[in-house]
């Protein structure tokens, strides 16, 4: 029994190997089969998607939606089901005392489902740099808060810039672990110092401490605090992580990426565990304007369009620990689905430092079904090169 037929699209569905010209039907708020031509039933919404791809709901594990509070939170839904983005993880942008306020105000105005990250100190991102004091923290604070929220906290958040990291290093690092970690829980660890306040060997100090799941966030810095050496090396560190399991996250965002440091890793064969956008009210209108545009951008860069998927369904579906209801098309997870199309053309997109990559296949939603429910994209305007 179904309600709703996506017939003729390519499926591409890592978690499934699956990737060929199939039919998806949804039966209420569930996947209910794929197959190939799959016969439609009298009263079921049929959807044509000859010529598009068809991909679980897309997840991005790294945003700023903490819309109104915090100054440079975008609006869910517009970063969300408006492109084509089904799920969103906020990035740690609260903290134990300002957190209430997600739950109660902005989860229920959006359509898009959200999860989050807490920044292990207080005020989260309300004041940047965060962390002057130690008093910022409050670890019994933020257990608490993690005790109340079990399903909407998927892990901690603590990045390596600001004043008490440069003076206690590790130390703070090591308490927002433990943190993490008395509850099962992945630690998530910007990288990037713009301001140059942090050594250059914390990095190298932190990343044995990461275990298998923890998430390290914009591995392709050219900032201080980066996972290149000056020969241009990834440092050992990072590859004895890699091995362990921990996560590598672009966090595209307006700061820290570089096209450069992204080529260079790639070729030496260090791709991310998952893309994402570190978008924010200031930067949705350019210059990240969204997962599909940060898809784009990885397409021109040398990953496979099998590659890409997987590193924006299952993979950040596994990150947070969802995996068991979205990241995939299989029988019974949740009814979150993305039509893609591919246009062709020329869109110039700059990184962190004004380097401009010129696209040549633009990634765009076609059409969003969130829980059954279909919603056409509103897309915030690209523009064409001429």
């Amino acid at each position: 029994m179904y309600d709703l037929l996506i017939k003729g699209g390519r499926v591409i569905d890592p978690a499934q190997k699956i990737d060929g010209i199939m039919d998806v039907a949804v039966y209420k708020n569930e996947v209910a089969t794929i197959g190939p031509a799959i016969s439609p039933t009298p009263r079921v919404h049929v959807i044509d998607a000859t010529g598009k791809i068809v991909v679980p709901g897309l997840i991005d594990v790294h945003t700023h939606i903490y819309d109104g509070i915090v100054f440079n939170g975008a609006a869910p839904d517009v970063v969300g089901v408006n492109q084509g983005v089904t799920t969103l993880v906020d990035g740690g942008s609260a903290g134990q005392a300002i957190f209430d306020g997600f739950s109660r105000y902005v989860i229920p105005a959006a359509r898009t489902s959200l999860y989050c990250f807490l920044h292990i100190g207080s005020f989260g991102l309300a004041v940047v740099p965060e962390l002057w004091y130690p008093e910022e923290i409050k670890t019994g604070a933020t257990e608490t808060m993690i005790l109340n929220y079990p399903e909407l906290i998927r892990g901690v958040k603590i990045r390596l810039v600001g004043k008490l990291i440069a003076s206690e290093g590790v130390a703070v690092v090591k308490t927002a672990q433990k943190t993490a970690k008395k509850f099962g829980l992945p630690l998530m660890i910007h990288l990037g110092d713009r301001e140059r306040w942090i050594s250059p060997s914390l990095t190298r100090e932190v990343l044995p401490l990461l275990e298998k799941g923890d998430i390290l966030s914009h591995i392709y810095t050219a900032h201080r605090g980066g996972l290149l050496e000056d020969d241009r090396r990834a440092i050992p560190e990072l590859m004895k992580a890699i091995e362990r399991g921990v996560v590598l996250d672009v966090a595209n965002g307006m700061s820290n990426c570089a096209f450069s440091v992204a080529r260079e890793m790639i070729e030496m064969g260090i791709v991310p565990s998952t893309l994402s956008t570190d978008v924010t009210k200031a930067s949705v209108r350019g210059p990240v304007y969204g997962l599909t545009v940060t898809m784009s951008k990885f397409l021109e860069l040398g990953l496979s369009l099998d590659a890409i998927v997987s590193m924006t369904t299952i993979n950040p579906a596994t990150a947070i620990r969802i995996d068991d209801r979205k990241g995939s098309l299989k029988p019974g997870m949740d009814a979150d689905i993305s039509i893609l199309e591919i246009k062709t053309g020329s869109w110039q997109f700059p990184d962190s430092h004004q380097n401009m990559l010129n696209v040549k296949r633009l990634i765009r939603p076609f059409m969003t079904i969130k829980t059954g429910e279909l919603i056409p994209p509103i897309c915030v305007p690209v523009s064409q090169k001429a």
